[in-house]
């Protein structure tokens, strides 16, 4: 999906305090619109989209903008950034969401490489860090309901900035519901679904409900109706 403009509207935002968060707008599909926040982000702040321009930005001094960048290669087939993105995805001095990115490029880019560090991520602390479910989500995402877990038990936190972040990964799983893991369990994500919309921060329930609708299976609309979606 194309979305944005190609040329930067301003100079490259440089510090975190001159930078520009888009809002996604309606009509975006879901399953897009990740792709979509990232190209926009890049666009607002002053990155160009073109291929070489985005390897450049892999090296960018604010981690944010080296995600988007590498998940924009990884959206764009872009294999001539497949070096880039795997010094990227093995470089443990940036932030794990920036090396996440990186390998969830590579992965979409068919390099195993990309599989191998998100299984690594995965096995971090998501209370320290979102790293962790965005890799879960990434795997699922690929195939792999491997995260499921880890998504799942941080449902349930204290936190409700970790809630989210897990919230925002359970579309992923949709395809992989009942889907055997690790141990005898089994992928349930609309019992999962049901936690984040009994959690009683407003904007965890409407980012479940954003996705329940973007699903439209029969699952969905009875969670839907009975949630007052």
């Amino acid at each position: 999906m194309e979305g944005g403009s190609q040329k930067p509207a301003r100079p490259q935002t440089r510090d975190l305090s001159d930078l520009v968060v888009p809002r996604r707008p309606s009509g975006v599909p879901y399953a897009e619109g990740e792709d979509y926040d990232a190209r926009e982000l890049l666009t607002v702040n002053g990155y160009s989209l073109e291929t070489q321009e985005l390897i450049a930005a892999l090296g960018a001094n604010l981690s944010i903008f080296q995600a988007a960048a590498a998940r924009l290669l990884g959206a764009k087939n872009e294999r001539t950034a497949i070096p880039f993105l795997s010094k990227l995805a093995q470089d443990t001095s940036v932030e794990e969401t920036a090396r996440g990115q990186a390998a969830y490029a590579l992965a979409r880019l068919g390099v195993p490489e990309g599989r191998e560090v998100l299984a690594r991520l995965i096995e971090m602390n998501p209370e320290a860090g979102p790293a962790p479910l965005q890799a879960a989500g990434a795997l699922a995402r690929l195939g792999d309901p491997a995260g499921f877990p880890v998504v799942r038990h941080a449902l349930q936190s204290s936190n409700s900035v970790i809630a989210m972040i897990a919230c925002k990964q359970l579309y992923a799983f949709a395809e992989q519901e009942g889907a055997l893991l690790p141990g005898g369990d089994t992928v349930k994500v609309y019992e999962a679904f049901r936690w984040a919309l009994s959690r009683p921060e407003r904007n965890i329930t409407g980012e479940a409900k954003a996705q329940l609708v973007g699903l439209g299976t029969d699952e969905a609309r009875g969670l839907l109706k009975e949630f007052g979606g």
